[in-house]
C-alpha cells in the first residue's frame, strides 16, 4: 500500500474513529494505553509539550487538565 493510499484512507476513516473513540468504544486505548503512559510521566504541571499527531488529542487535553501547555 503506498503512503498517499494509506492517508487517504486515515483521513476518509479519521472521524468515525474520533467519534467512536470519544465515545469510549477504545477500550484498550482508555483501559491500558493511556492510564500506562500517564502513570509513567513525571509531574506535567508549568510543563510545555508538543503534540504531533498522535491521534485526537485526548493525551493532549489530559496532561492540560494536569496543568501542562500544548505548543503551538
Amino acid at each position: 500500500m503506498k503512503r498517499a493510499e494509506v492517508a487517504r484512507y486515515w483521513e476518509e476513516n479519521a472521524e468515525t474513529w474520533t467519534r467512536h473513540a470519544r465515545a469510549g468504544y477504545d477500550i484498550y486505548r482508555d483501559g491500558q494505553n493511556t492510564p500506562a503512559f500517564l502513570d509513567m510521566l513525571p509531574p506535567v504541571s508549568g510543563l510545555s509539550g508538543l503534540d504531533i499527531g498522535c491521534g485526537e488529542g485526548s493525551n493532549t487535553r489530559e496532561l492540560a487538565r494536569r496543568g501542562a501547555r500544548a505548543c503551538d
